[in-house]
């Protein structure tokens, strides 16, 4: 059940089984890229569709979850792959109100995983 929770999460086939698609995105995951343009230290905060007051949706229309982040589009254009230490690949495809400079607002997938995560300094990797 936590593999096939894992592969719907992330965009996989939830068949349940650790085959090969399911194990190169979890060494993917857990180790820095190889290739990217720039690396950012940025205040990380993070939220979730579940959190009082924020919406269910990221601007971009997609429903927020783990693996899509809310940026400053003037210093991280919306749409761009990024790999974020201590969090994982992630797409830049929300904006928020309080999200200026070097800010960055990371979805996950319930409250309890936001506040856990609470606020850290994290190394944004800009992929090629």
């Amino acid at each position: 059940a936590a593999v096939r929770e894992f592969q719907l999460s992330n965009g996989l086939p939830g068949d349940g089984v650790a085959g090969k698609a399911t194990m190169q995105y979890l060494q993917r995951s857990t180790t820095e890229p190889a290739r990217y343009s720039r690396s950012l230290t940025m205040s990380a905060s993070a939220y979730s569709a579940y959190d009082t007051g924020n919406s269910s949706r990221t601007c971009n229309g997609n429903f927020v979850r783990k693996g899509l982040v809310a940026v400053d589009p003037s210093v991280i254009p919306l749409g761009t792959r990024l790999y974020i230490s201590g969090y994982g690949y992630a797409i830049a495809d929300d904006i928020g109100g309080s999200i200026k400079g070097n800010y960055i607002d990371l979805a996950f997938d319930s409250h309890n995983e936001a506040l856990q995560f609470g606020r850290q300094k994290v190394t944004v990797f800009i992929l090629n």
